[in-house]
């Protein structure tokens, strides 16, 4: 198999001990920062560190074609299937804003594969790309926007200032990342999720490196009638077409081809690789309270169902550390999870 159809031949960045644990402690402070801040409506109880804000939670369907590269053929994709998956849609802040408020949409996808294992795949409308290089720049950027929550514009400047002084970031660094952020939230309109497309951080099966994808479908009507605004726009906006009919992602995957035009150790560039479509996924009508309750309950971890590298490393740990912080708001375990998506069989 060539080199560029098999995923190899990348490197990792070393990820260390000392840098997991300030990472881990850092959402702990920035949890307990917001949760405490006026305004956020969270009374105090931590939640989750990114994308508190459900926008819907259902379950789906997911497909996976007998058409998956052979270089990731393994795993929860090593044999075709079709399995029901809870998704969760989401807002990217910590913090429920209203759906008018410019921000990152994510989605997050929980199944156990055929052979039992706890799958799941994350994925944000940020262009194929994080804002941020590294874990450790993500987080400092994330201190000034905890800042921006607790004390505003003002806050925000000060938290700005303090992490130029202290190194943590550098202004091109700062730069660069609010004009992802600009580009991909301030002047980009999301108008629906459902047309939205959304892309993961690098992950590994069996030594191939890739990334996996959830793009609209092309089936997908640019609109519909409905009376969608507010506060919850997206989420009745989402809810309008499903009162129509089923809602489609194709499920796509694209393989590392080398460090420039796929990087595994830069986050903050899309990779160039081409998309190859390997399932589908598809929710067919809305949700009921008691499965949003369940969903909004679930942890999910980009470490489930595949072996993390790059960044990934890092968004494990953190992924982790921010469920447990926010447990006394309900978890639900992973034995609880498979019970639930089970019984949907």
């Amino acid at each position: 198999m060539p080199e560029a159809e098999s995923g190899r031949g990348w490197t990792d960045d070393p990820y260390t001990e000392a840098m997991r644990d300030a990472l881990v402690q850092k959402v702990a402070e920035q949890q307990r920062r917001v949760a405490a801040a006026a305004g956020t409506g969270l009374g105090g109880r931590l939640d989750r560190g990114q994308h508190q804000k459900m926008l819907l939670g259902a379950v789906g369907r997911l497909r996976v074609f007998d058409q998956v590269p052979a270089a990731v053929r393994l795993g929860p994709l090593a044999a075709p299937f079709a399995l029901p998956v809870a998704c969760r849609f989401s807002n990217g802040q910590p913090c429920p804003f209203s759906d008018k408020t410019p921000d990152v949409r994510g989605v997050a996808l929980k199944f156990f594969s055929p052979q039992g294992a706890e799958t799941d795949i994350l994925a944000t409308n940020e262009g194929g790309r994080s804002h941020a290089k590294d874990a450790e720049s993500f987080m400092a950027f994330a201190d000034i926007l905890v800042a921006k929550i607790e004390r505003g514009g003002t806050g925000a400047f000060e938290e700005l200032l303090q992490e130029l002084r202290e190194g943590k970031l550098t202004a091109g660094e700062f730069a660069h990342m609010g004009a992802v952020i600009l580009k991909e939230t301030g002047l980009h309109t999301v108008s629906s999720l459902s047309l939205e497309n959304y892309w993961g951080s690098v992950v590994q099966l069996g030594g191939a490196a890739f990334k996996h994808s959830l793009l609209a479908h092309r089936d997908t009507p640019a609109s519909i009638q409905s009376d969608a605004a507010g506060a919850d726009s997206l989420r009745h906006e989402l809810l309008a077409r499903l009162a129509r009919g089923p809602v489609k992602w194709q499920l796509c995957v694209q393989l590392y081809v080398d460090e420039g035009s796929t990087p595994v150790n830069d986050a903050s560039k899309a990779w160039g690789s081409a998309s190859a479509v390997i399932g589908e996924l598809e929710i067919s009508s809305a949700p009921s309270e008691d499965d949003e309750r369940i969903i909004n309950q679930m942890a999910f971890n980009p470490g489930n169902g595949f072996d993390p590298i790059g960044i990934t490393h890092a968004r494990v740990d953190v992924y982790a550390a921010s469920a447990r912080n926010r447990a006394g708001r309900g978890l639900l375990s992973s034995a609880q999870a498979r019970e639930f998506l089970v019984s949907r069989r």
